[in-house]
């Protein structure tokens, strides 16, 4: 399935529901009111916040996540290792050790490293970067994750180069930042 395929929004399959509630925030990250994920992934103009972490292991590879096939967006692409969406009322950093023991079974010590803004065709997102380093062993959530590998900077430069290593915006802004 490609980008913006047949689950998204209110028809999304079990692992992301539409009816999940978000802040909305402006271009300072200041809420502003509520918007459910089904419409904000369907309207880049109502901007909401997510995080992105990046495991790295003791050879300085990374640990890339392959999105299941069930999620609403980019299914199947790569993603950071562990990322998600920051609920309603939730911080940023709770957020990135949720989403790190949701979808790799981890606990891992996290170092903040930017936020960005970062626009694609389906939503807007004001992302926070972490990093953790960790050799495994994980265990991806088969609700969330298709598994996940570690490649080096140079296979996901070359990978990004050709087009062989689909990756989501936020993975593309967050591999920027490094």
């Amino acid at each position: 399935m490609g980008i913006g395929n047949s689950a998204e929004g209110d028809n999304a399959l079990p692992g992301d529901n539409p009816d999940e509630v978000f802040d909305l925030i402006n271009n300072n990250d200041q809420v502003i009111g509520q918007v459910r994920r089904g419409d904000a992934h369907q309207n880049p103009v109502l901007l909401h916040r997510s995080v992105q972490v990046l495991v790295f292991d003791d050879k300085g590879q990374v640990l890339l996540q392959r999105r299941s096939q069930t999620k609403d967006l980019f299914p199947g692409y790569y993603c950071a290792s562990a990322s998600g969406h920051v609920m309603s009322g939730e911080t940023y950093d709770v957020t990135a050790a949720r989403e790190m023991e949701e979808e790799l079974g981890l606990s891992l010590p996290l170092t903040y490293r930017a936020k960005l803004l970062i626009r694609s065709a389906y939503e807007t997102e004001m992302t926070a970067i972490y990093l953790a380093w960790s050799n495994g062993p994980f265990d991806f959530n088969p609700h969330e994750t298709d598994g996940g590998q570690f490649f080096t900077l140079a296979d996901i430069e070359a990978g990004r180069r050709t087009g062989d290593l689909p990756m989501t915006p936020a993975l593309l802004a967050a591999l920027d930042t490094l």
